[in-house]
């Protein structure tokens, strides 16, 4: 760490800096050249945020279970583009939106209700804004407001969000801020990850850690929060939604066997395998082992036993790192998830001091995020899988030290 140290103070917030507003130009010029291709009567550019405003346009004019409705959302994504585009696309643009399946649970509606309420940039804008509120929070909870933010939205995870229009912000950091929070704040922490179920596979691995760690009021106070957003769509909505998404979970779960999505950017085991020439039933066999090893190193991580509350940070980063190889749907933007495990192995190497081989191993892994779709695409391997292992047992080795330092002063 003492190089690092030795860099002049602006050097990090310079880089920081740049980094950020080149992420920012990038995104505008990939707009800007979309409006514009559109008024050439060319392809327009979408994001994923369009099915999002198209669900808010959909529930405002007709039952929400249409959004199961494959025929009716890919009615309501045309509507949405339209809308991006100020009504002025033909049918042929608007109609290259494609088909976004909704998978998301019917709470999660509630959410995107107010988006249609504001033009589409302006949507775009705040939905962004927003939902970057607790993955501000979460990653200044580790690293303090000024460095945190700086790592917050320089890390290549922020880019694919932003670029995206993607729900990173929102599910990686009400995970990451729920799970630091469970000692010092634990209703909010069970709020937190109660809200985080809007993405529900990405906290997967989230209750063991909880009963493991004997967390039973951030447990509870998840379940409540979990139970009050069903029972507040089912309100809203009726049970219809409901039925609906679980009419079509075996259908989108089918996809993959069919080669529905794209593996360039499932930055999973799966992923990677099925990207690589693997089989449908080799790569389902090697998502399960690693799955049941990553479970495995949650446990390991948050055992009551051996946790306190000053490795909260250290064990959020185990579990960031194992979800996303347990889970066998995951994009580049859900990649944020890893980020406030990454602000507590910073702030952890800053404390305790690193070798360089850790430096370089922490800062490597961040680096290679930025280029995993470009280099996906070209070589046809999806790496992602090997960051997200390489982040976890450096996450593994602190806290086996931290333990170890904690044994020699009880004794």
């Amino acid at each position: 760490m003492d190089f690092i140290k030795r860099l002049p103070p602006w050097t990090i917030p310079l880089a920081g800096g740049a980094l950020i507003l080149g992420y920012l130009v990038f995104t505008v010029a990939v707009l800007v050249g979309g409006y514009r291709a559109a008024a050439r009567g060319e392809m327009p550019v979408f994001t994923d945020f369009t099915p999002k405003y198209a669900v808010s346009l959909l529930v405002q004019r007709e039952p929400a279970a249409d959004l199961y409705i494959p025929e009716r959302m890919f009615q309501a994504s045309v509507a949405a583009a339209q809308a991006a585009y100020g009504g002025r696309l033909d049918d042929r643009q608007a109609g290259s939106i494609g088909f976004a399946p909704w998978m998301y649970p019917p709470f999660f509606i509630l959410f995107l209700y107010p988006l249609a309420y504001l033009p589409y940039l302006a949507s775009l804008a705040a939905w962004l804004a927003v939902t970057a509120i607790p993955y501000g929070l979460a990653m200044a909870r580790a690293l303090g407001r000024r460095a945190g933010l700086l790592l917050a939205f320089a890390s290549p995870p922020a880019f694919y969000n932003l670029m995206f229009g993607q729900t990173g912000f929102l599910s990686g950091g009400l995970i990451g801020l729920g799970l630091t929070l469970v000692h010092a704040r634990p209703v909010a922490a069970g709020i937190c990850i109660g809200l985080a179920t809007v993405k529900p596979h990405l906290g997967i691995l989230v209750p063991f850690a909880l009963v493991a760690g004997e967390h039973w009021k951030p447990f509870g106070i998840a379940a409540i929060t979990l139970v009050g957003l069903v029972t507040a769509s089912i309100l809203a909505y009726g049970m219809d939604p409901w039925y609906g998404l679980i009419g079509t979970i075996e259908f989108y779960r089918n996809g993959f066997a069919a080669g529905a999505y794209s593996y360039e950017d499932l930055v999973t085991v799966q992923g990677m395998l099925r990207l690589a020439g693997v089989g449908a039933e080799a790569a389902w066999k090697a998502q399960a082992v690693a799955a049941a090893l990553a479970l495995a190193a949650v446990l390991w991580a948050w055992w009551h036993k051996r946790s306190r509350p000053s490795h909260v940070g250290l064990q959020t980063a185990v579990l960031g790192a194992a979800t996303l190889l347990a889970v066998p749907m995951a994009y580049s933007y859900d990649l944020v998830l890893l980020m406030p495990g990454v602000a507590w192995l910073w702030a952890d190497m800053k404390e305790r001091g690193a070798s360089l081989a850790e430096v370089l191993a922490l800062g490597l892994a961040l680096a290679a995020i930025l280029p995993l779709k470009a280099v996906a695409g070209a070589i046809h391997f999806q790496y992602a899988p090997l960051v997200s292992l390489a982040l976890l047992v450096l996450a593994v080795v602190r806290l086996s030290g931290l333990r170890r330092q904690a044994a020699r002063a009880d004794s």
